[in-house]
């Protein structure tokens, strides 16, 4: 009998929000009255996930995975990138890389640095640095 690979990818839109620490220095020393908007990707989480869904090469998971016969294997890669005050990607890194095939890592670091611009995170209206988490899930299954 043959055999089967089905691949698909599913995007963990497990947003983890931090900003980089940044020295500035606003007026209102009050940080209830200060407003803080996190860094986005232009359109909004919809719209970032199908980008993730048009540039990832999903078939990889099941290249590198290598499922058994019925068998599902999932892999999670966690990447950490910073949004600059110019909404510029930089330090795009795999914040788990020994429990994940290193292939996987690099195409979920790819699909992120080769990414558009995101609209920046602001407080108290001023443009800041932000440190932004994504997973990205890998799954393969052999039928």
């Amino acid at each position: 009998m043959r055999l089967y690979m089905k691949m698909t990818l599913l995007l963990a839109l497990c947003f983890v929000f931090t900003t980089t620490i940044h020295a500035q220095t606003f007026t209102d020393t009050t940080a209830a009255k200060i407003d803080s908007i996190e860094a986005k990707f232009p359109g909004g989480v919809s719209e970032w996930a199908i980008y993730l869904q048009h540039n990832l090469r999903a078939r990889l998971g099941g290249k590198y995975l290598k499922p058994k016969r019925f068998e599902t294997l999932r892999q999670t890669i966690i990447v950490s990138f910073l949004v600059n005050k110019e909404g510029k990607i930089s330090e795009v890194t795999v914040v788990n890389p020994d429990e994940v095939h290193p292939k996987l890592a690099a195409e979920a670091v790819r699909v992120i640095k080769e990414g558009p611009d995101w609209l920046p995170a602001t407080i108290g209206g001023h443009p800041v640095i932000y440190r932004q988490k994504q997973s990205i899930t890998f799954v393969a299954s052999a039928e």
